[in-house]
């Protein structure tokens, strides 16, 4: 009986970090500031085993870069369709002014190439040092995030 009691307490463990991962998760989908940026890699940390390891770190700061990750990719595709429609009314009588989409393009292939070379300097930094895939993962995760509001800005501040 003393065997079932631990048995569903570490079993009710894991649950209860799921429940609050994916708590995270939807924080992170809904979030409109950077306060949010962070804490799911934070509790992942602090909660997840072998979280304070520095691979462990690394993996945590990457789970939460790819949950920005993948709203980053719906807030890109709003902006772009948000410029097409500027770009739409704007073209029978200010043609010249109809370029928005295509500024957005260039403005994300742009940004993926600084946030890449921005990141592997972070990462350069700590040469050898183990300490390199927690600065270039959060790097990462960071500007990913700053970034995916930025967009959403860029869609509501033109509304």
């Amino acid at each position: 009986m003393k065997w079932l009691a631990i048995l569903s307490m570490v079993l009710a463990t894991p649950a209860a970090a799921e429940q609050h991962l994916a708590e995270l998760y939807q924080s992170i989908m809904s979030c409109e500031s950077t306060e949010c940026i962070g804490e799911a890699a934070s509790f992942c940390m602090e909660n997840e085993e072998g979280g304070q390891s520095t691979v462990g770190m690394m993996f945590c700061l990457l789970d939460e870069r790819d949950v920005w990750d993948e709203r980053l990719n719906v807030a890109y595709q709003e902006a772009r369709a948000f410029a097409k429609a500027m770009d739409e009314a704007d073209l029978e009588y200010f043609p010249e002014y109809a370029v928005r989409d295509q500024q957005v393009l260039e403005a994300q292939r742009a940004w993926i190439a600084f946030r890449d070379a921005n990141c592997a300097m972070e990462y350069g930094a700590w040469g050898s040092g183990s300490f390199r895939q927690i600065a270039g993962a959060d790097c990462v995760m960071q500007m990913t995030a700053e970034r995916t509001l930025d967009l959403i800005a860029y869609t509501g501040t033109l509304r």
